[in-house]
């Protein structure tokens, strides 16, 4: 019998019962039970397998955890004696981590280190443990996209289910305490753009296991930031985050309208494009300037080159009656070796129709920085800059650009990820419309150089 505590059976009722998602994210805090609860979630998905037929192929589960020895000396104990699998299964290995049951039904432990194994394989149901410690190999992101959820997708999809007769589709759960704005991070906010998707935060007050006077102890002796972690489950930083200032629930808006249209008398609203020039990226964010607010509409990204940009813009507002104005790297008015002889970045927006507005040269990337975050919040609690929840890769790059060595006094920022392309072109967009101080002259340019 499966004994869940509230918070767990809010999650175990939408992936087993009511199935109203297909891949659950939990955040939750030290104490909450998070091991016990991916156990009777990985049980009850091999119990739906072995009702199926023996002919029914990849009736696999697997329980995905950082190390080897996490995944069976934590999980084989609870699997074998408190769930009782070890008397039920034809045959088990602690130290191979695996279950085999009947109508060829197997439950496998998995170490992070290993998870290429997984490659080409199908699986009924995964949990991903601690994805925030997930360190070695080819990383989370990577992981999950092109391992453990194409094992889900290409054997059980809602259509093949329906075939063999199973109970669901392929689902998964992710469960993990969060450290920072890591993978983990992003795959808990998926649900704000995919009905497929549940995420679901637990801190150490909804837990029944945990002392309230214990807790209250460790807060006298570790500091705020791992408390914050560890017993709110908290995605809070360790400091290193370079816009600081950023939220998602504070910025993120369904709200933000689109351009207004140009009609029969009035030209189309103006539109605004920060550019940070990177071949193949050409990371765009498309925003409105509405009183003192930014507010970012739309975003491109993966544009090959800069006059594939150009003709993007060009056809999507310059046609449809729109001023586009442009805030790029002010580098881009630089000779490209790439381009034709006397063809800048500059030059080719402006040949399009697009007005240039930069800078002589590159702010200071403090000047710049804190731009930014006095439009997304100043002292006084005000915010003047709002994204959109489709502009995801904006919303990453605002998240977890981070300074080099955790060391903001050195005005260099990490570019090991490669997520600060879109916050860079943030950077210049704004620090050009807003600046933080008076000086430095800018230059407005149009078609004519």
């Amino acid at each position: 019998m499966i004994e869940l505590h509230p918070g767990q059976s809010d999650v175990y009722s939408d992936l087993f019962i009511e199935k109203s998602i297909r891949n659950a994210v939990v955040c939750a805090s030290r104490g909450w039970g998070k091991s016990y609860f991916a156990t009777a979630t990985a049980t009850t998905a091999a119990y739906e397998l072995m009702a199926l037929d023996p002919s029914v192929p990849n009736k696999n589960v697997y329980i995905v955890a950082p190390t080897y020895d996490q995944v069976t000396d934590i999980y084989y104990p609870i699997l074998a004696y408190d769930f009782g699998l070890e008397s039920i299964a034809i045959s088990s290995s602690r130290d191979r981590g695996k279950f085999i049951f009947a109508n060829n039904v197997e439950l496998r432990m998995i170490s992070f280190e290993a998870i290429e194994r997984l490659r080409g394989k199908g699986s009924y149901f995964v949990v991903n443990d601690e994805m925030s410690s997930w360190a070695k190999g080819i990383g989370p992101k990577e992981a999950w996209e092109s391992v453990i959820e194409p094992c889900i997708t290409t054997r059980w999809s809602p259509k093949r289910a329906a075939f063999f007769n199973a109970p669901s589709c392929g689902r998964s759960l992710t469960i993990s305490t969060p450290k920072g704005y890591n993978f983990f991070h992003e795959i808990y906010h998926y649900n704000e753009s995919d009905d497929l998707w549940g995420s679901y935060h637990f801190d150490y007050k909804s837990s029944p296991y945990l002392d309230p006077d214990e807790i209250e102890r460790v807060k006298s002796t570790i500091d705020p930031i791992k408390f914050a972690r560890e017993y709110k489950a908290s995605f809070v930083d360790s400091g290193n985050s370079v816009f600081y200032c950023f939220d998602r629930d504070r910025h993120v808006s369904k709200e933000i309208v689109d351009f207004v249209p140009k009609d029969s008398d009035l030209p189309g609203e103006d539109v605004h494009v920060c550019i940070d020039f990177n071949v193949g990226i050409m990371a765009s964010g498309i925003f409105a300037v509405r009183g003192k607010q930014v507010q970012f509409i739309d975003e491109i990204q993966g544009q090959p080159d800069t006059e594939s940009l150009a003709v993007t813009l060009k056809k999507r507002y310059i046609d449809k009656g729109h001023n586009v104005y442009a805030y790029p790297d002010p580098t881009g008015n630089s000779r490209k070796t790439s381009a034709a002889v006397g063809r800048t970045d500059f030059t080719i927006l402006a040949s399009y129709g697009i007005n240039i507005r930069a800078r002589q040269k590159s702010p200071p990337i403090i000047d710049s920085v804190a731009a930014v975050n006095k439009q997304l919040l100043t002292a006084s609690g005000h915010v003047s800059m709002y994204v959109h929840p489709r502009c995801q890769n904006i919303i990453k790059s605002l998240e977890r650009t981070s300074w080099l060595d955790n060391n903001p006094d050195s005005a260099s920022i990490d570019k090991k990820e490669g997520v600060e392309h879109h916050s860079d072109g943030i950077r210049y967009a704004v620090e050009y419309l807003f600046p933080v101080r008076k000086g430095g002259k800018t230059v407005s340019r149009g078609f004519n150089f």
